[in-house]
């Protein structure tokens, strides 16, 4: 080869039929003073001449210290030569390793670092056989690492195989997060006026279930809530409403007992690989189905590589973010390169693994040259662990000694428990910061019957309350604020709270589903609620959380106050419901009236703004004077007296 024009980082040279350069490949220019490494990005020829560009990537000096491109250019009378892969692969920083394919047209096996699948490792490819070989070549080696895997599978990747399954092995909560889907997917058609009316049923049942420990309401007991809403307000779409739940709870997808919840902690604990398969859940519901996946993957105390398929409907910005840069469950994305999140996904990436795609990509701008000119089983690999170099290679199916019985067999008990391992946090640069988790060797197996609110070590949990909905476009307008720890519920007992007889006949017990003004706070001092002599006269399972600003939703103000929402149609709707009992309310000689003044051995005067019926209890909203606020307060359990 000649050189024949050096132009930036780009080299040209001219080369004859018989050296035929490969895309790719790479190429030495020797110096006595200092030497280059390029590799070949574009081929041309024409009726005379036969050309060939080099990328420049590295230097090197006459003692072999190899170092990253400097700036400056070849001597024009360099010495040209081929460079041997295997040399160029010996620079790679690789401690444990896991075999990607075969250089394209070599015979030279290109491995990476494990901790490739520890920073947001992205693959983008079109193809299911492509995804299959890839997971499949991945999960034997982490296999024989004793490595625990995750696999979710949407379209029957691995029909031969053992999977866990929704509605057959686990179910979803309904909680203040599935109510939000619920809500965005079920009521997308309804007019304005009454998504906010039906809005404000939701939010108040999220403030219950967000009191509750375990924070899940039983689809019975939610069938019951809209029933009993339907047959005060007698709009049409809350019947609707019911029957779609109705099909959720015949479909076994809505949990109605905990043991229905945490089986899937259960059963992702039995084996070192599991494949959770999904393809009979639809895609908006597959992304709820993948993030309580990952949240449970969560509470596990190892290392967990998880390896999931994305599309453009069961995944979004929200659930990307909880796969990011996560402390111990390592996520793989495997989406096409037409994603629309593709962007956002090579941002966080450390390393990408590129097929070849539909067409050409801007984001793939700078592979294109590389793109079209793959084979159907042939992919890019480029990141921080390949020194940003393109590596081709040949994806095929590795060779083990492994059968399908090793990896989803009986061969799972690889890894004890530790009484304390270290974790690491990847920051946005890739470092890894250390995270010790104190651990005590009987608590896996307890984790079992734990809560599933429970995803961290105590210090760190914050309970927070869900305070709005995903907006009707997809845009998330979620908050999270943190419930003050005095408030604080007391302790309830699990076993007598989450008997599914008991919760079942509790439903009519469940808090009354009022509308409040944008200035309407609840607020309860658990001092002067509940004593030990009032546990018996009150159902622990209607305790009260103090209730924050109202969500926001689209209509405007005078819509909120009933100005222009449109009237809603009384008769007797066309659609069937199933009849549900009503709660038996407990009015007996409720002395207190709206607007009685009143005085409070602790709080001092105030007005009764609202009376509430709750259960079978009937509660006073009180607004205090000198800055007290307002509080919601049980006469039966606390002294108020009329003035």
């Amino acid at each position: 080869m000649n050189l024949l024009e050096i132009k930036n980082n780009l080299a040209k040279l001219a080369y004859t039929d018989e050296e035929q350069p490969v895309l790719g490949r790479f190429v030495v220019f020797m110096h006595p003073e200092k030497s280059y490494v390029g590799q070949f990005v574009n081929l041309k020829a024409d009726t005379t001449n036969n050309y060939v560009i080099a990328k420049l990537l590295f230097t090197f000096n006459s003692e072999g210290i190899v170092e990253d491109y400097d700036g400056s250019m070849p001597s024009i009378t360099s010495h040209i030569g081929n460079l041997p892969a295997t040399e160029l692969l010996n620079l790679l920083p690789i401690e444990t390793p896991i075999r990607i394919g075969y250089l394209a047209q070599s015979k030279n096996m290109v491995a990476l670092d494990v901790s490739v699948f520890e920073r947001n490792l992205v693959v983008f490819t079109e193809k299911d056989d492509n995804e299959k070989i890839f997971i499949s070549n991945c999960v034997k080696q982490l296999f024989q690492m004793k490595e625990k895997t995750v696999i979710i599978d949407p379209v029957n990747m691995f029909e031969d195989y053992p999977k866990i399954k929704l509605g057959v092995d686990f179910k979803l909560p309904l909680d203040a997060k599935m109510m939000d889907y619920l809500f965005e997917v079920e009521l997308a058609e309804v007019d304005a006026g009454t998504k906010a009316v039906i809005q404000d049923i939701f939010y108040a049942v999220q403030q219950y279930v967000n009191s509750l420990d375990f924070k899940f309401i039983p689809i019975d007991n939610f069938v019951d809530v809209v029933t009993n809403q339907y047959k005060e307000l007698q709009m049409p779409e809350l019947a609707l409403l019911k029957n779609k739940l109705l099909r959720y709870r015949d479909a076994n997808i809505l949990a109605n007992t905990k043991e229905e919840v945490i089986a899937l902690e259960n059963k992702l604990k039995e084996k070192n690989c599991s494949i959770v398969d999904i393809k009979d859940v639809s895609e908006s519901l597959q992304k709820e189905v993948i993030s309580m996946i990952h949240s449970t993957l969560e509470k596990f105390d190892k290392y967990i590589y998880l390896f999931t398929p994305l599309t453009d409907d069961n995944s979004d910005k929200k659930l990307l973010k909880q796969f990011i840069n996560h402390n111990h469950v390592f996520t793989t994305v495997l989406v096409s390169s037409e994603y629309k999140y593709a962007n956002e996904l090579k941002q966080h990436a450390q390393n990408l693994i590129i097929f070849t795609p539909h067409g050409l990509n801007n984001d793939f701008a700078a592979y294109n040259t590389f793109l079209n000119k793959l084979n159907t089983n042939e992919c890019i690999v480029c990141g921080k662990l390949t020194q940003n170099i393109p590596f081709i290679l040949e994806m095929t199916a590795l060779k083990t000694d492994l059968t399908q019985d090793d990896v989803l067999g009986d061969r799972y008990q690889f890894i004890p428990v530790t009484e304390e391992m270290q974790f690491v946090k990847v920051d946005d640069y890739g470092n890894k910061i250390p995270v010790t988790i104190h651990h005590e060797p009987d608590e896996y197996d307890r984790q079992q019957n734990e809560e599933l609110s429970e995803t961290e070590d105590e210090e760190d949990v914050v309970k927070t309350e869900v305070e709005g909905v995903e907006d009707y476009n997809g845009e998330e307008i979620i908050n999270e604020t943190p419930i003050d720890p005095e408030i604080s519920e007391p302790e309830i007992d699990e076993s007598e709270l989450y008997n599914q007889d008991k919760l079942l006949e509790e439903s009519s017990k469940l808090p009354p589903l009022e509308t409040f003004d944008d200035d309407d706070e609840m607020d309860y001092s658990p001092e002067e609620e509940l004593s030990e002599g009032d546990l018996d006269n009150i159902d622990q399972t209607q305790q009260l959380t103090e209730v924050e600003e109202p969500v926001e939703t689209d209509y405007d103000e005078n819509e909120e106050q009933g100005a222009d929402i449109p009237e809603v149609d009384t008769e007797t709707p066309v659609v069937p419901v199933y009849p549900a009992e009503e709660s038996e309310g407990a009015d007996g000689d409720f002395e207190f009236a709206q607007g009685d003044a009143v005085e409070h051995k602790k709080y001092g005067r105030g007005v009764i703004e609202k009376i509430i019926k709750y259960g079978n209890k009937t509660l006073c909203s009180i607004t205090f004077e000198n800055n007290i606020g307002r509080r919601l307060l049980d006469p039966t359990i606390t002294e108020i007296v009329k003035i």
